[in-house]
């Protein structure tokens, strides 16, 4: 029992700082703002993290196993285009949050890259999942050697319109570029 507290209490963490991560970046967040924000004592959260990097690597670990879980939803669809679809369309269902943060995974992945830290590799891991899986589908649809290409154009246009949503504050920019990337999946 004692574990699974320990385990809870340690989500809830982490669960915490990637909510303040995406609203306030890595660098505008402290232990502290996450101690307050999971109503833990601050000693609590050095009980769990040794340091904020530790943290950190958590978040980006948590991150990576959500992008993998979406991308096993998108797995169970039959035709690779329709999962491709189904990716561009998580964006539009995430269109008010994202004009508010940019992605949680983006926004994370390139603080934490642009620092080129000890984390900056890690941070590489959910994107090069993200192209490989996107590839994956382009070859399946037939595209042949222009799929590194085409998954790169598509996952760059996603992260591209929630970073330029956010800059705008205007969540009719993923709107328009959704129905876009749907159109263009077409016709590939």
């Amino acid at each position: 029992m004692h574990r699974n507290a320990t385990t809870t209490k340690k989500q809830e963490l982490v669960e915490a700082a990637a909510g303040l991560f995406h609203e306030q970046g890595v660098g505008g967040t402290t232990l502290a703002d996450v101690a307050v924000a999971s109503k833990v004592p601050i000693g609590s959260v050095y009980y769990y993290f040794k340091t904020k990097d530790d943290l950190v690597s958590s978040v980006l670990d948590r991150r990576k196993e959500g992008f993998a879980r979406l991308l096993a939803r998108c797995e169970k669809i039959s035709a690779p285009r329709n999962r491709l679809l189904a990716l561009v369309q998580i964006w539009a269902e995430d269109r008010d949050k994202d004009a508010q943060y940019g992605c949680p995974i983006g926004s994370l992945c390139f603080e934490l890259a642009r620092a080129r830290g000890p984390l900056s590799e890690q941070a590489v891991r959910p994107f090069r999942l993200l192209l490989e899986w996107c590839e994956e589908q382009f070859i399946l649809i037939g595209a042949k050697d222009k799929s590194g290409c085409y998954a790169l154009h598509l996952v760059s246009a996603l992260e591209g319109i929630s970073l330029t949503a956010a800059v705008f504050g205007d969540a009719e920019m993923i709107s328009m570029e959704v129905k876009h990337l749907e159109e263009w999946l077409h016709s590939v």
